[in-house]
């Protein structure tokens, strides 16, 4: 091809793509990157959406303010302890039932779909049938209560409300952690089994050392997402919260950083102080999925 026409190919090549891609990156700009500048901005500031023309800047007070705060540590050890407990317990459920409804069975179509039927539920449906569950002297909390665990309402009191969060949140997150590891085990080459198979390895051995280093890339994705909801989850805790005495209830067991982000700023109106709690989050999440994606190329 000519060097002329070769060149006008690519320039048609490159505005055909600019093109495709002009409506997602708009809206990039417009839902991510203008928010997160304009958090930034207002960070610094001394800010009430109320009263917009008396805003003061501060500088680094409200995020001196943050760290000095014991709330905020609060908040924070509620987020990472939540995320270190259902991360892990999700991503192993996630991978056993992906690896249940992979097999030839009847009915898995069936199984695929009630499993991940509880993700498009609202979630504000999905808490609110839970609670009636964990009430005292109702359902599991009476169950439960067979196995050493008090029988109790479970989502007002202190030492129960979060183990009730996660528990309510596993259940409604699986099934879409479980299609990833589906997605994976399906391009897994059927031809690695059975040659393990006449070597003589069973279907234990099989699923440690065939089945989990090929899903390394889903785990990847499925731990990477799966930190970033659990610093987000909010919906919820909100539902639970606010059945129990408010944002935070019982006696702020429930408060997260993103709780706690949304009474500074929609409670207590301190959206300055507010912004600066959602950046540390996003820089959170974000060393968190580089430290991750750094490991994984180090394995690879």
């Amino acid at each position: 091809m000519p060097r002329k026409k070769r060149l006008n190919f690519d320039r048609e090549s490159h505005i055909a793509a600019a093109l495709f891609l002009a409506p997602a990156l708009i809206c990039i700009a417009i839902w991510f990157i203008y928010p997160l500048v304009q958090s930034v901005y207002i960070s610094f500031f001394d800010f009430n959406y109320l009263f917009k023309d008396r805003a003061v800047f501060v500088g680094f007070e409200n995020y001196a303010n943050m760290f000095l705060d014991s709330e905020f540590y609060k908040g924070l050890s509620h987020s990472i302890l939540f995320m270190l407990i259902v991360v892990p317990i999700q991503t192993f459920l996630a991978l056993l039932l992906a690896t249940l409804v992979n097999q030839k069975i009847k009915g898995r179509g069936f199984f695929r779909a009630a499993y991940y039927m509880p993700y498009v539920l609202s979630a504000v449906a999905v808490a609110t049938v839970f609670m009636y569950f964990f009430v005292k002297d109702q359902g599991v909390a009476k169950f439960l209560s067979f196995f050493g665990f008090k029988n109790t309402t479970w989502f007002a009191d202190m030492n129960l409300a979060m183990p009730f969060i996660g528990i309510l949140y596993i259940w409604q997150m699986l099934g879409f952690y479980m299609i990833y590891y589906l997605s994976g085990l399906q391009t897994i080459p059927g031809e690695i089994y059975e040659a393990s198979q006449i070597d003589g390895a069973n279907k234990i051995q099989t699923f440690f050392f065939i089945t989990i280093p090929s899903l390394r890339h889903s785990t990847f994705l499925v731990v990477t997402y799966g930190i970033i909801q659990s610093f987000q989850i909010f919906d919820q805790i909100a539902v639970v919260t606010n059945s129990s005495g408010g944002p935070g209830s019982p006696a702020g067991a429930t408060t997260t950083l993103l709780t706690y982000f949304y009474i500074s700023s929609f409670k207590l109106y301190k959206m300055g102080y507010g912004s600066a709690v959602a950046i540390v989050l996003f820089l959170i999440i974000l060393i968190v999925s580089i430290v991750q994606r750094r490991l994984v190329k180090m394995e690879d």
